[in-house]
Parts: structure tokens; C-alpha cells; sequence
């Protein structure tokens, strides 16, 4: 029985809601005295039944419903406050969507605690039959694709076409489950346009469709953490909603990135971080190697322990910058200083006036070649004002300082006569698509883990010894007669006496 019901999660849910109803009843029933008790009772017993129980978000919710509302049912409220906590237009969107295509199959009408009809908007209150049903539909959305799919057409309300101020509350509420930015004092709405701008191209509304396509080219997991926490309140998360508690310090309960403050990337705005994660291949967003997961034990053990590393987020709280070009100073030779020897994944992002600002992500360390070089996963972005990816794939990178009669600087793309991006030797000017730019910033990141910039330092360590040592070598006379620097020194035109390096004459020597 066991195995049918961890291979079946819907029956799972709906046995434990026919126990949920029943154990309620038996409540009612139980309860003596004037006209409310019974509900108040429920309200102080809830967390500890619970526990006891180990009931299901379906049950909580149903309760939750009866102690807050007296109401047989889930209520729009309910729903809001407990499943989509972190925002209340997503909540509203969702529960009016799951009326729609749910509540009318499940039938039924919400009644009260001691079963007569209920004075609560029907439009308000969700059976639990409508609820499991569902919740199974949004479990069964297991690829990007699928959960993109259902969010555009949420949003849409269903019609062919989505309007701009919809795509932006798409957006938005992505956001805001991803980063908790309810908590924050950042205003993201200029960056989260940017995707807007990317995706309309100056229209007022696109067919459905084709933002689909785009959004899955562009940023293929921007609804992925949207779509598990719903799913972690769902499944693990339920234990919290009793007394509507958050789980901290455990960051393997709710997938979300880091709050900006604590983002070690101070000097890029949270929500652009986000839009990264969202875009780049997991190969830069990847987490430390050595970062803490529960032991094959314990996933055997405990199946909410293997939900928990199911729904674990990627964060890219272990970015490390290389160079910035506001501290470090704006030149070839201090960007090839701090960003070459550094053997792991980084991202360059380039600031330009008019508010443009690129990145340039490289799967490669960086080198100085006259030929094409980069990974599969290597690719260009705009990010600002309107975000897309430019181009993307292998040697589509070119970087070239010293190899002389090719061309010199940064280039991006494949098109010889109509590059992505360029960059010049002198750091002063970006042309992207043939329109000049000129540079106000540069910034290099590192993407891999803590142990390839130690690496890195350890490099430029040695290279200096060897700098130093090279320094301190003493040339005697022998050896001076045969050094090359001698014969360049004597094409100049100046011949030296080299008497001082010879042996002295018998002469001399006598007369000491």
C-alpha cells in the first residue's frame, strides 16, 4: 500500500482529505456550547493536529479555512495568505484561474461548519475535490516548457494574445517569489522592463505563443522558481502554513536566490543577478562543489528530505570578482592582469553611455589568440534597455593584443562583416551592431569555485618569484662575452671596453 501511494501522490492526497473530512466532523460533533466554539477550538488545536496527524497542505488548508471563515471549502483568502504568500496578485490570478477550469468539474457549493449553505461568495470559496484536482495538474508540469506554458496562459486569462502590462506582471511576480523583493527597499521595475521591451519589440500586445518561444530562448527558467515554490508549499512546505511561519536558516526548503543583502555581488542590482540565473547555462549559476547535500541515507530515509534536494535552487552566491575597472584601473594590462590565468567560467560586463550595458560570458579561461575561441556554452547578452541574448555557441570569442596584422581587441560573433560586439584596444569604445558606444565601465566576474581564484593566486604568487629571481642573477665576465645583450648593444653603434671583464694584462699584475 505504501508504494501505490508514493507512486501515486493524487491518491495519496485524496485519501488523506476523506480522513481530514472525517476527523473534522467528528470535531463538530464532539463540540458542545454556544454557536462558534467548535471553530475556536479547531483554531487552537490546528498546529498540534498537524504534528499529530501529519496532514497534507490539502487538510491544513481546509482547516485553516473553517477556523478563519467557518467556511467547508478553501477560500480565496486562505489561498492567498498560506499558498502564495510572497505575492497576492499571483495568488488572486491563480486562485480565479483554478475556479475556472476546476471548480465547475468538481461541482458542489461551499457550506459552513455545521453544514448549511454559506453566505460566502461561491466565486470565493474552492471545494477540496476542485483543489486536489488541480494540485495534480500543476504537479504533472514537470518541464520548463510545461510550467511556462501554463503561467502565459494564466496570465492571458486564456486568449490568444497577452498584453505588455500582463507580460510585466508576469515578470514581476516571478521576481518577487524568487527574491523575496517584498522584504527589500530595491526597485527593480527598470531591469524587469527591459525582458517587457525584449519580448514586445514596441508592441502594445504578442500572440501568446510566440512569447513562449521567446521566454524559452531568452530565459528559459524564469518561472522555475516561481512554479516550486508553489509546488514546496505543496508538498514539504505545508508544515509551516499552521501557524504561517517561514523555515530560515535552510536554504534547501524554498527554492529562491539570496535577499540582496546577501548577495555577494554588491556592485550588480539583485534583480539583474536573478535575470542571469534565469538565462545563463547552469555551468555559471552552479553552486560550491563542496556545498552541504543530505547523504544517500537520508533520501532513502526520509522522502521530504528527497523533495527538498528535488526543488533545490541554484544560486550564484559564489560569483568572486576578478576586475572592475573603477578600482583596478581602465586598461589592457590590468584587465589581462587580474582576469588571465583564471581557469573557470566568467562573465564581463560592459557599461557603455546611453545606459547600454552588455556581458560576455566565456565557458573558457580567458587568452590572447589571433583565432576564434569559446565553448558551446559561451554567448553574448544585452541586458539593458532591452534584454535578449545576442548570439550564442562555440568560437564566438576573439581576443587578441599581441598577434600582429589581425585585428586587435574584443570581438564577439560569427559574422565577419557584422560582428555582435566589439571592443577596442584601448578600452574606450564598444560598437554593438555597428553603432559606437563609449565605454564608462568594465567588470569581469568569476563563475567557477572558491578553489580556481585561489589557484589564480597562487599563479600570479609564482610569477612574481620568478620576476624576482630572474632580477637577482649575476653575469661574470665569461659569460657576458657570449650574452646577446652584449651584440645588441654594439649594433646600436656604442662598443664598449670589455677590458674590465678580461683577465688582466702581465703588466699589471706585475707591478701589484
Amino acid at each position: 500500500m505504501t508504494c501505490m501511494l508514493c507512486l501515486c501522490p493524487g491518491l495519496n492526497i485524496q485519501l488523506r482529505s476523506v480522513r481530514a473530512s472525517e476527523r473534522m466532523k467528528s470535531a463538530r460533533k464532539s463540540q458542545q456550547g454556544p454557536q462558534g466554539s467548535a471553530t475556536d477550538k479547531i483554531w487552537r488545536e490546528l498546529p498540534g493536529l498537524a504534528l499529530k496527524y501529519e496532514m497534507t497542505s490539502v487538510e491544513i488548508l481546509v482547516w485553516k479555512s473553517l477556523a478563519e471563515e467557518n467556511v467547508d471549502g478553501i477560500t480565496r483568502n486562505v489561498f492567498i495568505k498560506y499558498v502564495t504568500k510572497y505575492s497576492e496578485p499571483l495568488g488572486k490570478r491563480l486562485f480565479q484561474y483554478l475556479m475556472k477550469h476546476w471548480q465547475k468539474e468538481a461541482g458542489g457549493s461551499p457550506t459552513t461548519s455545521e453544514g448549511e449553505q454559506c453566505t460566502v461568495d461561491k466565486g470565493d470559496v474552492l471545494s477540496s475535490a476542485a483543489f486536489i484536482a488541480a494540485s495534480n495538474h500543476l504537479m504533472a508540469l514537470h518541464t520548463d516548457s510545461q510550467q511556462m506554458e501554463f503561467y502565459i496562459k494564466l496570465y492571458a486569462g486564456d486568449q490568444e494574445k497577452i498584453s505588455k502590462g500582463d507580460v510585466f506582471d508576469l515578470i514581476s511576480a516571478a521576481h518577487q517569489v524568487s527574491t523575496c523583493s517584498q522584504h527589500t527597499c530595491c526597485v527593480p521595475d527598470d531591469i524587469l522592463m527591459a525582458v517587457v521591451r525584449g519580448a514586445m519589440h514596441g508592441k502594445e500586445s504578442i500572440n501568446t505563443k510566440y512569447l513562449h518561444s521567446w521566454l524559452c530562448q531568452h530565459c528559459p527558467r524564469l518561472l522555475m522558481w516561481l512554479h516550486r515554490n508553489i509546488m514546496h508549499t505543496l508538498t514539504v512546505g505545508h508544515r509551516t502554513i499552521p501557524d504561517n511561519t517561514e523555515e530560515a536558516e535552510d536554504d534547501r526548503d524554498t527554492p529562491i536566490l539570496d535577499c540582496p543583502g546577501k548577495s555577494t555581488c554588491v556592485s550588480l542590482h539583485p534583480a539583474l543577478i536573478w535575470l542571469l540565473t534565469c538565462s545563463l547555462p547552469l555551468l555559471y549559476t552552479k553552486p560550491e562543489k563542496n556545498r552541504a547535500h543530505p547523504s544517500s541515507n537520508n533520501l532513502l530515509l526520509d522522502p521530504h528530505v528527497f523533495i527538498d534536494k528535488m526543488v533545490l535552487a541554484v544560486s550564484p552566491t559564489h560569483w568572486v570578482p576578478l576586475y572592475n575597472s573603477d578600482e583596478h584601473g581602465l586598461s589592457i594590462n590590468r584587465l589581462q592582469h587580474h582576469v588571465f590565468g583564471y581557469h573557470g567560467a566568467t562573465l564581463m560586463f560592459i557599461t557603455t553611455e546611453g545606459d547600454n550595458m552588455f556581458c560576455v560570458a566565456s565557458d573558457q579561461e580567458w587568452r590572447d589568440s589571433k583565432h576564434f575561441w569559446g565553448g558551446e556554452q559561451a554567448l553574448c547578452l544585452h541586458l539593458t534597455p532591452e534584454y535578449k541574448i545576442v548570439e550564442s555557441g562555440a568560437k564566438i570569442l576573439y581576443f587578441n593584443v599581441t598577434s600582429r596584422g589581425f585585428p586587435t581587441g574584443l570581438q564577439v560573433g560569427t559574422d565577419s562583416t557584422n560582428r555582435a560586439l566589439t571592443l577596442d584596444l584601448n578600452l574606450t569604445l564598444v560598437t554593438y551592431r555597428k553603432i559606437p558606444y563609449k565605454l564608462k565601465s568594465l567588470e569581469v566576474w568569476g563563475c567557477s569555485t572558491s578553489e580556481a581564484k585561489e589557484a589564480q593566486q597562487e599563479l600570479k604568487k609564482r610569477e612574481v618569484k620568478d620576476v624576482e629571481s630572474r632580477r637577482k642573477v649575476k653575469v661574470n665576465s665569461s659569460d657576458w662575452l657570449d650574452n646577446p645583450d652584449r651584440y645588441l648593444i654594439e649594433l646600436a653603434g656604442t662598443r664598449l671596453s670589455y677590458a674590465q671583464y678580461d683577465n688582466p694584462p702581465p703588466e699589471a699584475s706585475g707591478s701589484k
